[in-house]
């Protein structure tokens, strides 16, 4: 035998000798097991003993639940109350058990608050306007509406718009609702005297009242007439406040709260004259 392979020898009963060492065993159930029928060493597996509380579990077989069963080569049995997959397929049941751990998303947008929502939802609410209703009514010749100084002018709107108004607006689990409730109406004479609410609707005028009988709730009386305004009339506005709360929920717990109030307006032309300058047909 040439030196060369004298050399050779030596180096492969060196290399045996170091890879056929008996298997190391760890603590708590953990033991690397060789991997091949050379007696080389594979990669480490975990005995599912350490994966179930430090108890033993015995081998068994792909396709059974019998423990103790040789001819599964050595794998571990499945944990208590779990099972092999379908038969033949050597894949534990309880590998698709096991929760799937995915990263966050950090590219896909968080939800928005509720309050946001809340805030959507409140600008798309359709608020009805008031309807400019008032007495006296009296039709002038040239055909404006007009009223008259000194008398008591109800004014009021249409009762069936005094209703509560409400919008929801919803993002998957995160929704907010928010209503408009009528809380007072305002009449502004349109000649400087000052703003005048009152709370409610008002009050239609009817002839059980009498002809000069203040309004039992929403009133005005002109002091001047409007021959010196432009067109010889006013604008008189009147407007519905609304008082705005929401509710909704965050995907946890439910909350909700106060939006600003909101206005809807509708103005008209009013002529105010004096009781002597009115004739009749």
């Amino acid at each position: 035998m040439s030196r060369r392979a004298d050399l050779v020898f030596v180096a492969l009963a060196a290399l045996g000798s170091s890879v056929l060492l008996a298997p190391p065993v760890f603590a708590d159930g953990v033991v690397v097991s060789p991997g091949d029928a050379d007696g080389l060493y594979g990669s480490p597996s975990i005995d599912l003993g350490a994966v179930a509380g430090g108890t033993p579990s015995n081998p068994g077989r792909p396709g059974s639940t019998e423990p103790g069963s040789t001819a599964g080569g050595g794998v571990a049995g499945p944990p208590l109350g779990l099972s092999w997959s379908a038969p033949g397929s050597g894949v534990p049941e309880w590998f698709t058990v096991l929760p799937e751990f995915r990263f966050p998303d950090f590219s896909a947008p968080a939800p928005p608050s509720p309050g946001v929502l809340a805030g959507q939802a409140a600008e798309q609410l359709q608020l009805p306007l008031p309807t400019p209703s008032h007495s006296p009514d009296v039709a002038l010749p040239d055909g404006r509406s007009a009223t008259v100084v000194g008398e008591h002018t109800w004014f009021w709107t249409e009762p069936a718009r005094w209703e509560p108004v409400s919008r929801r607006v919803q993002a998957g689990a995160v929704w907010a609702e928010v209503t408009a409730t009528p809380e007072r109406l305002s009449f502004d004479p349109g000649n400087e005297q000052g703003l005048v609410s009152c709370p409610g609707p008002g009050t239609p005028y009817d002839r059980s009242f009498g002809v000069h009988a203040p309004s039992p709730d929403c009133d005005v009386v002109y002091q001047r007439s409007s021959a010196d305004e432009p067109g010889e009339q006013v604008r008189a506005q009147w407007a519905i406040t609304w008082a705005v709360s929401w509710r909704g929920f965050d995907g946890i717990a439910p909350t909700g709260g106060q939006l600003p109030d909101m206005t809807s307006r509708a103005a008209a032309d009013l002529a105010v004259v004096e009781a002597q300058a009115l004739t009749t047909g």
